[in-house]
């Protein structure tokens, strides 16, 4: 296993996915998974809280703002207050100043319109806070 398979520890690196578009979905997962991501993946935020619920540890999270059930935002300020070195990127279509402030304020270390440059996605997430 290399270090971008693994954090220093040994341990492989963990991503929760949230996002409703599974083509896109299924793209980041593969890009996630390739740079050494093991990744859970929720269609809704109702389905998210529940996978927080069951994660010991996440590494990443990659949240999209418009989604069944619990919003992007909402998502983002669970994932931070369970996982504070968690980095989270908030992925979403609607490029907006408001939207991308409330995504920042809720906890997101990074906001990425769609559609997102997976380099981009994953420079965002690979770093620890």
């Amino acid at each position: 296993m290399t270090r971008s398979e693994a954090d220093g520890a040994g341990r492989a690196r963990t991503a929760l996915l949230v996002d409703d578009d599974d083509e896109l979905a299924h793209i980041l997962v593969r890009a996630l998974e390739r740079s050494g991501f093991e990744v859970h993946r929720a269609r809704t935020g109702t389905d998210a809280m529940g996978l927080l619920a069951h994660v010991a540890r996440l590494d990443a999270a990659v949240v999209d703002l418009v989604l069944p059930g619990v919003g992007g935002i909402e998502v983002v300020r669970r994932v931070r207050a369970a996982f504070p070195a968690c980095r989270i990127a908030a992925v979403t279509g609607l490029s907006d100043a408001t939207v991308e402030r409330a995504f920042l304020d809720a906890g997101a270390d990074a906001f990425l319109s769609k559609p997102v440059e997976l380099q981009q996605l994953l420079d965002a997430v690979a770093f620890p806070r």
